[in-house]
């Protein structure tokens, strides 16, 4: 049984990288303050669990959860370590980066068919990040529809190009920050690269994704926040016009963490939220977040 001191760390993969070629792997995109990444146990855990739906962990292969903490650790602390001693080349500093880890399963010669023994191989990347505080969004609704694949749904697998798409969309839509994504039936099930909570008459809803969409850990860490907080969030598929139903709503993921939206655009109508409520919850979980370590 190999573990991940039997695997490749690189920045640059191979030509036979099946991550390349085929999207054969999954990656965390995290937030790193002075080298400590935000929630890195979540992060670490939410790999592992995808690793091990695509069986790149299989019972010849295998990593733990710490083995890719200390991974990530190392790398984000060298990273910012090596943003400082470069602020020659910068007009303004941040102690802020995004690290993102891809977990690839090992290289092959073409193919489809990988090898069940390959080491995976690891390549992490950073870029400095200089987050926008107190500012909201607005929605409007993409055209383009998610498919639904339930081996694959909830995994942040590599194959993203429904995002890529959604993202061009989004480009040639200069009237809205982000776009609602939704399934052939117009159930809501995500945004561009974020998660969803909108409130109705003072109950919380997220989509459910467990046909389609990823389930971001920041989604993750909002529905135990509310859990333990004894807020009332339903989990359920809801058509995309609920949210002109809705009271307040805010995006969010691992990064951005949560942003109040502002109006939601659904064909000729409109709505526009409260985002008192939104900007509440989301210095609460800020503060919370903050005071955990990595």
């Amino acid at each position: 049984m190999m573990n991940v001191s039997d695997c490749a760390v690189t920045i640059v993969p191979s030509l036979k990288s099946r991550a390349l070629n085929y999207g054969d792997g999954c990656f965390s995109t995290m937030l790193s303050r002075k080298g400590h990444i935000q929630l890195l146990d979540r992060h670490a855990k939410r790999l592992v669990n995808d690793a091990k739906k695509l069986k790149i962990i299989n019972s010849k292969v295998n990593f733990s959860i710490d083995d890719l903490k200390n991974l990530i650790k190392i790398f984000a602390l060298e990273s910012y370590n090596a943003a400082k001693q470069s602020t020659e080349t910068k007009s303004v500093e941040t102690e802020w980066q995004i690290v993102k880890l891809l977990v690839a399963r090992g290289d092959s010669e073409r193919g489809y068919a990988p090898s069940m023994h390959s080491a995976p191989i690891f390549i992490p990347s950073a870029k400095d990040y200089y987050p926008v505080t107190d500012h909201t969004i607005s929605l409007g609704l993409a055209h383009m529809k998610l498919a639904e694949q339930s081996i694959l749904s909830g995994v942040k697998h590599l194959n993203r190009l429904e995002q890529v798409m959604a993202k061009i969309e989004l480009a040639d839509d200069e009237g809205v920050d982000d776009l609602i994504l939704t399934n052939a039936k117009g159930l809501m099930i995500e945004l561009t690269s974020s998660n969803v909570f909108y409130c109705i008459d003072g109950i919380w809803h997220t989509p459910c994704v467990e046909k389609s969409g990823v389930n971001g850990i920041m989604r993750q860490y909002i529905l135990d926040y509310m859990q333990r907080n004894q807020i009332i969030c339903n989990v359920s598929e809801m058509h995309v016009s609920a949210l002109l139903s809705a009271q307040t709503a805010f995006s969010c993921n691992a990064v951005t963490q949560l942003v109040p939206i502002s109006h939601v655009s659904i064909g000729d109508e409109s709505t526009c939220y409260d985002i008192g409520p939104s900007q509440c919850l989301a210095q609460k979980i800020s503060d919370e977040i903050a005071k955990e370590k990595s």
